[in-house]
């Protein structure tokens, strides 16, 4: 499996952790997932995954807004309805 991903959130807090939130793709299937990734002051980096179901309705961040306008940016200003 060939995996594509697009970050589309990134956070440093204060303390120096940080947070990823990716957009991924299988090439060889199309499925789509959302890659969680985290890394708290002093440790190391870790990922979990969700569906893009699960992060839109669990989520109410920053990130679920930055989600939704990159999925906005698919469609052009100027698409028939």
């Amino acid at each position: 499996m060939a995996e594509l991903r697009h970050r589309f959130f990134y956070h440093e807090k204060g303390n120096h952790d940080e947070r990823w939130h990716y957009l991924a793709r299988d090439t060889e299937t199309g499925e789509v997932w959302i890659v969680n990734g985290y890394a708290p002051m002093g440790e190391e980096y870790h990922e979990s995954t969700s569906s893009i179901e699960e992060f839109l309705t669990v989520d109410n961040s920053s990130a679920r807004s930055n989600l939704l306008t990159l999925i906005g940016s698919l469609i052009p200003d100027e698409a028939n309805a």
